[in-house]
């Protein structure tokens, strides 16, 4: 099967862990992404606030873990389950992001 699992979402970071690394080696770092948003859904404006628990390895961790908290960032990545026991938890495997400008005042 080659099902599509693709997300990207704009947010803040909050509650940024300390970067740590799998017994692999490899870096890992998991933080919540803060979203709000207004989306169209049926005819009218939704707005859509939450928090979504990600994770992100590699290099792409060790360069996140060094912004800190309260920075806007554009993540892509997939949607995986916490793990084999509560498959209803997921978590954005975070493969690429960027940081957002914000226009200034």
């Amino acid at each position: 099967m080659n099902a599509r699992n693709q997300v990207v979402v704009t947010g803040r970071l909050l509650d940024v862990e300390p970067l740590r690394y799998t017994p692999a080696g490899i870096p890992a770092l998991e933080f919540r992404l803060v979203h709000d948003s207004s989306q169209p859904e049926a005819g009218v404006s939704r707005q859509v606030q939450c928090e979504i628990a990600c994770v992100c390895l590699g290099d792409k961790a060790k360069t996140l873990a060094v912004l800190g908290t309260d920075v806007e960032i554009v993540v892509k990545g997939f949607l995986a389950a916490r793990n084999q026991r509560y498959k209803h938890s997921l978590v954005l495997h975070i493969s690429d992001w960027k940081r957002v400008q914000l226009p200034s005042t």
